[in-house]
């Protein structure tokens, strides 16, 4: 068996066009190579269903070799695929557009990609050690062990909630991208590929927290913890531009909410990548990115203002916890141009603090908040009220009067400037130096007589440079004055 397909790129060409491939019987192994000019890279991603409509490859054309296979295992089998029996008769071979690459290389210009089917025996790029799933997209329980423990115990544990490797358009394979993560000192990892799913992993000690980025024109946004691919994925893809987008973003919103899954907004006000999606109601959103790629061109100035946005929502009685997310596609000898450090896997850091580190432990904690952002450090608050011990997130007793954090900086050879913000308003503190790269701040405030207070800490450099972030601590309730994004983002724009 041997067939070719063709397909073409172009503004004009549809989002998702599909081929159909038959099978026939005693096939064991699906090998597609694909054939596709360098400049039409990233522009697209191929999709694999069997004779029953059940996907067996997804993956984006982009960085490596395309040399795809499906075949009985994981080892046959590439990222993104489902290994499992090769059925006979009319398969579909698609190709959807990510019209986001395509409007910003593309222009007017078409081109084609070749895809060449056949059962011959060959070599598989970015194959994977343990497959995640069953038949289709959907996580199996048994193969992917949701109590599985990576650490021991309770402590703050290290991670990144938005990277990307060979399955989208990152450069690393699972293997290096491992070690990158090692070398970084991570404890856990969330792969999150555009509008891709992994279905599987390379042997790691890290834990691995499955994730995907639903990537639209008019913004992304993060899902952590998903047990399948989200039902309107396709969709999403099919219709990138059109006005129906907003309902299939709203409906992959609740989606999430059925299944616990956690929702965290990306990068929103990133030049050409800001949310978009003004009706977004807040209720439904657990996280908020406030670092995002900071070695990027456009991320400071980004950066900041999320981390402003984040305080006005809480000012507002909103509880939306802030995450870190180096979105890094780079090799670690790259940079952006004027950037002095690589784009890479644990810059930013989240810190988040559980009991034994483990894919369910690790998403209760990120509900409750128990979160702190740095970059080249690492920080540790204890808070104390009411004679209790408190985490960021924690909401504190009514009978609580005065609160104290004490936290340690480590990691930092200059001394760092460290705020109490209360409220909004922030309060420099006196920073200790205890030798070895580590200082410490103790700060102590009267909550007031108030329905709704909020308190955090924040470390900056001498330059003024975001370095760390805690989420914060709370007291009381307050019915919120704005529901959408919009209204905070226009709220604040306003004097």
């Amino acid at each position: 068996m041997k067939e070719t397909l063709t397909f073409t790129i172009s503004r004009k060409a549809d989002n998702l066009h599909r081929e159909p491939l038959q099978v026939p019987c005693d096939t064991e192994n699906l090998y597609i190579q694909v054939d596709l000019p360098d400049e039409f890279r990233y522009m697209s991603f191929i999709i694999v269903e069997d004779p029953d409509g059940r996907v067996r490859l997804q993956k984006q054309l982009a960085w490596g070799e395309q040399n795809l296979g499906i075949g009985a295992g994981p080892e046959d089998t590439t990222i993104g695929g489902v290994p499992g029996r090769i059925q006979t008769g009319t398969w579909q071979v698609g190709l959807g557009i990510f019209t986001e690459y395509l409007n910003q290389r593309l222009g007017e210009r078409e081109g084609q990609i070749t895809m060449t089917v056949s059962d011959e025996k060959g070599a598989v790029s970015d194959p994977m050690d343990t497959c995640w799933v069953d038949d289709g997209l959907a996580i199996s329980p048994e193969k992917y062990r949701w109590d599985r423990i990576c650490g021991t115990k309770k402590q703050w544990y290290k991670g990144d909630f938005h990277t990307h490797t060979r399955l989208s358009d990152g450069k690393e394979s699972l293997e290096s991208a491992m070690k990158k993560a090692q070398d970084m000192e991570m404890d856990f990892y969330v792969p999150t590929e555009h509008n891709l799913m992994h279905t599987g992993w390379c042997n790691t000690s890290l834990c691995i927290l499955p994730g995907i980025e639903v990537t639209t024109d008019k913004g992304h946004m993060n899902l952590f913890g998903i047990t399948k691919m989200p039902e309107r994925i396709m969709d999403i893809v099919a219709h990138n531009g059109e006005e129906i987008v907003d309902t299939y973003m709203e409906e992959t919103i609740q989606e999430a909410r059925r299944n616990h899954w956690i929702t965290s907004i990306n990068h929103p006000f990133l030049t050409i990548w800001k949310w978009l999606y003004e009706q977004t109601d807040l209720r439904d959103i657990d996280c908020l990115e406030i670092i995002n790629d900071p070695t990027y061109t456009d991320a400071p100035d980004s950066n900041e203002k999320a981390v402003r946005f984040l305080d006005a929502l809480w000012q507002d009685g909103h509880r939306i916890y802030g995450v870190g997310g180096s979105d890094s596609h780079n090799l670690v000898e790259e940079r952006y141009e004027g950037a002095d450090l690589p784009s890479i896997p644990g810059d930013p850091a989240t810190w988040v603090c559980c009991g034994d580190l483990s894919p369910e432990n690790l998403m209760t904690a990120v509900k409750a908040g128990h979160m702190c952002v740095t970059r080249f450090c690492k920080m540790t608050p204890v808070i104390h009220a009411a004679g209790e011990t408190f985490l960021p997130g924690d909401e504190l007793p009514e009978e609580a009067r005065t609160v104290t954090i004490q936290a340690v900086v480590e990691g930092l050879s200059e001394q760092p400037e460290i705020s109490l913000v209360k409220n909004g308003s922030f309060e420099k503190l006196e920073v200790k130096e205890l030798g070895n790269g580590a200082w410490e701040v103790l700060a102590e405030t009267d909550l007031e007589e108030r329905q709704w207070q909020w308190i955090r800490l924040e470390i900056r450099s001498s330059k003024k440079q975001l370095l760390g972030y805690m989420n914060p601590v709370f007291k009381g309730q307050k019915i919120s004055r704005y529901r959408t994004f919009g209204e905070i983002n226009k709220m604040m724009d306003e004097p």
